[in-house]
């Protein structure tokens, strides 16, 4: 069997001659397309990682910016509201209005703390444990001292106190 020779007819010559010209063409054309797509690319992620930096960057000055906020505003913090609380008022057996005048009288004696700064009634916290416990209550007649158990200091001046009736 023999095969036909094809480089002598012009025919199949151009044929393959085009099949050549049109892949290194198409190769050509590949190549182009491809680095261009990859430079696009390469530009956008460059660009991106800029931004992502500085963002980044700006991330970084906020939170120092906030920090810094927090730990000024935490320092000039101030009491907004006092409560008092009766911690023995089931043992105690009073009438709820007496144990709520002498919580009240507890409260109106601290009153001019509302508005200071919280750092400036720590440092005093023993001196309202005193004045707190110095007062004697009168209430109808009968006269009561008052022991603070516990003293929460933030916005809320929280005061737990007992109830010890005198005499």
């Amino acid at each position: 069997m023999r095969i036909p020779p094809f480089f002598n007819r012009k025919g199949y010559q151009r044929f393959f001659a085009g099949m050549m010209l049109g892949i290194i063409l198409g190769w050509v054309f590949f190549l182009i397309q491809y680095g261009l797509t990859v430079e696009h690319y390469v530009s956008t992620i460059k660009n991106q990682a800029s931004h992502i930096a500085d963002l980044k960057e700006q991330i970084a000055q906020w939170k120092d910016t906030y920090e810094k906020s927090n730990e000024e505003n935490e320092k000039q913090l101030r009491v907004q509201k006092i409560k008092v609380y009766v911690t023995n008022n089931d043992t105690l057996r009073l009438p709820q209005l007496k144990v709520y005048e002498i919580s009240e009288s507890v409260q109106d004696q601290l009153e001019n703390l509302l508005g200071e700064d919280i750092e400036s009634v720590d440092k005093t916290r023993m001196l309202l444990y005193k004045a707190i416990e110095n007062k004697g209550y009168e209430v109808d007649g009968e006269s009561y001292k008052v022991i603070v158990t516990y003293l929460f200091l933030f916005t809320t001046l929280e005061v737990h106190i007992k109830i010890i009736p005198e005499g």
